[in-house]
C-alpha cells in the first residue's frame, strides 16, 4: 500500500439539471453529465422548465442521448391493440426513470400537447404508464421517442408489484392501530385499574388479549414465514430471533393471563410495541432496494428482443427466439441483429462495442458477416440474412438472466446466522435460568420473571436499528447516483479487493472528443460551415462528435449541400469551389504529410484537420488512484485490442501488468474466476460482459440503457462520474463498524435489562417504557453516526480494509 494517499477532492459545483456534484476536470462546468445537459436544454427550448420546480432538487442524473432506440416490440402491441371495434385505444407500458412528481407532470404535459390523445395514467410507484388514444390520431410511437428524449425508457408491461410490497404497509397500518388502542387500554392498568373494579377490569384484559392476538397473527406473519422458510432451508435467518421472541412472548403473557386473569401483569402493550416496530424496520429494508429495481424496465432475456423478418411482401415483427437461418431481417437504424447474419446490401455500418468492447464502427460490404449483437450504426435500415437459428447464437449463453454473485452461502450471510444462532439460544438460556432461579418462590412469580427476560432480550437492535443503517446508506448512494439492487451488496463490498473495469462504455463514455479546441475555434467561419454540412449529415462517432463542437461553435447548416457517405473513408462534398473531402489523411489529402486524426480538405490539399480520442470519465483517473491508494487493486479488462487497452491504463495510472485487452466473454469469465478470491468487483457495460459478471463477487454496471446487464447487475450507475463506487467502498466499511456498534450497544442494553429482570424488578409498565426508550437511543445512534459526510480519507478506509477478515 502507498504510503501517502492522495487529497480528498474539493467539493464541486451541482448539475443544473439533477444537483449531483460535477465531477471534477468536466468539460461540462455547470453539468454532471452530457444527458443532463441535453435534457436540460431540451426542457428549456420546450418551454418545460415547471419541471424543475415540481422535482425539488430530486431529479436523477439523465442518460446520454444515443442514437434512436429501436420500437420493434411496440409494433405489435399496438396492432393488437388498434384491432379491436373501439374508437378508443389503450395501452399499458413500463417505464424507466420515473421518480418523483416532475416525472409524471412532465409525461402528462407532453401528451397534451399531442393531437388524438384520450388520457395518460402514469403510476409512478411501480413504473407503468396507461395511455389511450383515439384510434387513427395519434401516433404512440412519435409520443414515446419524444419522452425518451428526456431520458425516459419504454418497454412492454412486465413489472408486478412484489407481494410483500403491498400487503407490508397494510399490516404495519393495522398493527400500528391495534397497538395505540393496547397502549390505551394498559394505561387504565398502570393509573390505577384492578381486579376490584370488576367488569371493566375483565373486559379490558379480554380485549387487550384479543387486539394483541390480531397484531401476532397479522404483524409477526411476515417473521414467522421467513423463520419458517431459513429453517426448512438449513439456514438460521436474521427473522428468527425475531419470530421466537415473538411467541415466546406472547405464549408465556397468554399463560399468565390464562392462569391468574389479569392482563395488568401481561406484557402485551410492549409485545404490539416490538411487533410494529419490527415492520417498520421490515418497511425500511425493502423501500429503497423496491424503488430501485422500479426504476429500471423488467429485463426478459432473449425473450425480450425483437426482429423484423419478411415474409413475402409482408413486414412482420416477431421474437428473436423465433427466427431461423435464412430469414430475411430488416434491421432499422439502432436496432440489434440477434443472430449471425449475411449483408444483403452494398454497404452498412455497424457498432459491435456491446459484444466486442471495441469502440470503433465497423464498416460491412455484402455479402460480409454482421456479427450477432451488433447494433445498426447508419442512419439507414440495414437488410441481412440470417445465417443460424436463434438458438445457436453466441447471444443466447450471454442473455442468460442468472443474477450475479451466485454461489455457497457468503460470508456476511454466515455471520448473520451466526448472530441468529447465538442470540436465540442465549435468550432460551437467560429465560429458563431466569425460571429456575426464581421457582423457590413460587411458580407464578418464576414465570413472570421468564416472561420479563424474554421480553427485555427482544433483538431490538436486529429489527430496527440495523435495517435503518441500511436504510440510510442505500439512500446517501442513490443521492450519489449509485442505486443498490441486490439486500446483500452493503454486506459484500467490505471484502472487495479487487477492482476490476471493463474500458469502452464504462471508463470511456461511449463518444469521441476533440483533443484541442482550438482546432475549431481557430477555424475561418466558411470552414466551420463546410466542415458542419458535411458530418451533419452522418451518424459515425467521428461525426456525431464533430457536428456537437461546430454547432456550439456557431456553424451554419445548409440544406442544400449535397453529402456522399464513403464507407471505410469518410465524406465528401461537391461545391462550386471544388470538392471537399473529410476523412483520414490518406484518402483526403493524399499528398500531404504529417498531419494526424481526421483531415478536411479542398481537392486534395488540407484546410484543417481534427484530432480525436474516445472520452475518459472526468475523475476516472483521480478516482482509480484513489482505490489503488486504499489498498485495493485496479485492473483494467477489456474486447479492445491490446495496445488500446495498455494506452488507456497508462493514462489512468493502472500497472500495465493489470491491463488486459482482446478479451472474449469467456476470456473475461476465466480472468475474474482466476483473480476472484470472494473479493472482486467487476464494472462492465456490454454483454460481452456478462459471464464475468456470474464470477464476480458483486457487479454493477453504468449501461441502463441497455439490455441484460442492469437485470444482472447489484447496482447501477447514473452519470457520467465513478466516486460513487469509492463512496459505496468506504460506506460499506463505515456501516460494518456502526452495525457491530449497534449489536455491543444492544449487548449492553440487554446485559442491563437481564440484570434488572433477574432481581425480580421488572414490571410490565418498566418493560413499556424501556423498549421504546432503547428503541429511540439505538435509531438516534444510528443516525448521528451516519450523518452526511465523507466516509474518510483514503489512508481511513485502508485502515478499516484491513480490519475486515479475508
Amino acid at each position: 500500500m502507498p504510503a501517502s494517499s492522495p487529497a480528498e477532492p474539493p467539493s464541486a459545483a451541482a448539475c443544473l439539471h439533477c444537483g449531483s456534484p460535477v465531477p471534477e476536470g468536466a468539460s461540462l462546468k455547470e453539468f454532471c453529465c452530457a444527458g443532463c445537459e441535453a435534457v436540460y436544454h431540451l426542457l428549456h427550448e420546450q418551454g418545460l422548465s415547471r419541471y424543475y420546480s415540481l422535482a425539488d432538487g430530486k431529479a436523477a442524473p439523465a442518460p446520454e442521448p444515443r442514437r434512436e432506440r429501436s420500437l420493434a416490440w411496440l409494433e405489435p402491441l399496438v396492432a393488437r391493440s388498434e384491432a379491436s371495434s373501439s374508437p378508443v385505444c389503450a395501452l399499458e407500458l413500463d417505464v424507466q426513470g420515473i421518480h418523483c412528481a416532475a416525472c409524471v407532470w412532465l409525461m402528462n404535459e407532453v401528451f397534451r400537447r399531442q393531437e388524438g390523445g384520450a388520457s395518460l395514467t402514469v403510476n409512478p410507484a411501480l413504473g407503468k404508464v396507461r395511455l389511450a388514444w383515439r384510434k387513427g390520431l395519434f401516433d404512440v410511437a412519435s409520443f414515446l421517442r419524444t419522452i425518451e428524449g428526456f431520458g425516459y425508457l419504454f418497454g412492454p408491461s412486465r413489472k408486478r408489484p412484489e407481494a410483500s410490497s403491498s400487503e407490508l404497509p397494510i399490516r404495519l397500518g393495522i398493527c400500528a392501530a391495534i397497538t395505540m388502542n393496547v397502549m390505551l387500554f394498559s394505561v387504565s392498568f398502570y393509573v390505577g385499574l384492578t381486579p376490584a373494579d370488576g367488569e371493566v377490569f375483565s373486559l379490558f384484559s379480554r380485549l387487550i388479549v384479543w387486539l394483541s392476538s390480531a397484531v401476532v397473527l397479522v404483524g409477526g406473519w411476515p417473521f414467522f414465514r421467513s423463520a419458517w422458510r431459513g429453517l426448512r432451508s438449513g439456514v438460521l435467518h436474521l427473522d428468527l430471533p425475531i419470530a421466537l421472541g415473538i411467541l415466546l412472548v406472547y405464549g408465556t403473557s397468554l399463560a399468565q393471563v390464562a392462569r391468574d386473569g389479569r392482563g395488568d401483569l401481561a406484557y402485551f402493550d410492549t409485545l404490539n410495541t416490538f411487533v410494529t416496530l419490527m415492520l417498520v424496520g421490515r418497511w425500511l429494508q425493502q423501500r429503497v432496494l423496491e424503488r430501485n429495481r422500479r426504476f429500471l424496465l423488467e429485463d426478459d432475456g432473449a425473450e425480450g428482443l425483437f426482429a423484423r423478418r419478411q415474409e413475402g411482401e409482408r413486414l412482420v415483427t416477431v421474437r428473436a427466439t423465433e427466427l431461423r437461418a435464412g430469414d430475411a431481417l430488416v434491421i432499422a437504424p439502432g436496432e440489434l441483429v440477434p443472430v449471425e447474419a449475411e449483408l444483403l446490401d452494398e454497404h452498412a455500418s455497424f457498432s459491435t462495442d456491446w459484444i466486442t468492447g471495441e469502440s470503433d464502427v465497423r464498416e460491412v460490404a455484402r455479402g460480409d458477416e454482421v456479427p450477432a449483437g451488433a447494433f445498426n450504426a447508419a442512419r439507414s435500415a440495414a437488410h441481412v440474412r440470417a445465417r443460424t437459428d436463434f438458438q445457436d447464437s453466441p447471444l443466447v449463453a450471454l442473455l442468460r438472466q442468472t443474477p450475479a454473485s451466485e454461489g455457497g452461502v457468503p460470508t456476511h450471510a454466515r455471520f448473520w446466522n451466526t448472530v441468529s444462532r447465538g442470540w436465540v439460544l442465549a435468550v432460551l438460556l437467560i429465560a429458563s435460568a431466569g425460571f429456575l432461579l426464581w421457582l423457590p418462590a413460587g411458580e407464578g412469580r418464576a414465570l413472570e420473571v421468564a416472561v420479563a427476560l424474554l421480553v427485555v432480550t427482544c433483538p431490538c437492535a436486529i429489527g430496527i436499528a440495523v435495517p435503518l443503517a441500511y436504510e440510510l446508506s442505500q439512500t446517501r448512494l442513490r443521492r450519489l447516483g449509485l442505486f443498490v439492487r441486490r439486500r446483500d451488496l452493503l454486506d459484500r463490498l467490505p471484502r472487495v479487493r479487487k477492482v476490476l473495469f471493463d474500458k469502452t462504455g464504462t471508463l470511456t463514455l461511449n463518444r469521441l472528443e476533440l483533443v484541442d479546441r482550438s482546432e475549431v475555434d481557430g477555424l475561418a467561419p466558411e470552414l466551420r460551415d463546410v466542415a458542419f454540412d458535411m458530418v451533419a449529415r452522418s451518424n459515425h462517432p467521428v461525426s456525431r462528435c464533430l457536428a456537437a463542437v461546430l454547432s456550439r461553435a456557431g456553424a451554419r447548416f445548409s440544406a442544400d449541400a449535397r453529402v456522399t457517405e464513403l464507407p471505410g473513408l469518410g465524406l465528401e462534398l461537391l461545391r462550386a469551389d471544388g470538392r471537399w473531402r473529410l476523412g483520414a489523411q490518406d484518402w483526403a489529402a493524399p499528398g500531404a504529410t504529417g498531419l494526424g486524426g481526421t483531415v478536411l480538405s479542398l481537392d486534395g490539399q488540407p484546410r484543417a484537420s481534427f484530432s480525436l480520442r474516445e472520452s475518459v470519465r472526468a475523475d476516472a483517473r483521480r478516482e482509480l488512484a484513489a482505490l489503488q491508494a486504499s489498498g485495493r487493486e485496479v485492473w483494467l479488462i477489456s474486447g479492445d485490442s491490446p495496445e488500446r487497452v495498455r494506452s488507456l491504463a497508462g493514462a489512468l495510472g493502472v500497472p500495465v501488468e493489470h491491463a488486459l485487452g482482446g478479451q472474449r466473454p469467456e476470456d473475461k469469465a476465466a480472468v475474474v474466476s482466476r483473480l476472484d478470491a470472494a473479493d472482486t468487483l467487476y464494472l462492465g457495460d456490454g454483454v460481452n460482459d456478462s459471464l464475468a459478471f456470474e464470477r464476480a463477487l458483486c457487479a454493477g454496471t453504468p449501461a441502463i440503457d441497455r439490455p441484460v446487464l442492469p437485470g444482472k447487475s447489484d447496482f447501477f450507475l447514473l452519470g457520467e462520474g465513478l466516486s460513487a463506487i469509492r463512496e459505496a467502498l468506504a460506506l460499506s466499511l463505515r456501516l460494518r463498524q456502526v452495525v457491530g456498534r449497534l449489536l455491543v450497544l444492544a449487548v449492553a442494553y440487554n446485559a442491563v435489562a437481564v440484570a434488572v429482570s433477574l432481581a425480580g424488578w421488572m414490571t410490565p409498565l418498566r418493560a413499556a417504557l424501556a423498549m421504546p426508550v432503547s428503541s429511540l437511543s439505538l435509531i438516534l445512534f444510528t443516525l448521528a453516526s451516519l450523518s452526511v459526510r465523507s466516509p474518510g480519507s483514503s489512508s481511513q478506509v485502508a485502515r478499516a480494509l484491513q480490519e475486515v477478515p479475508a
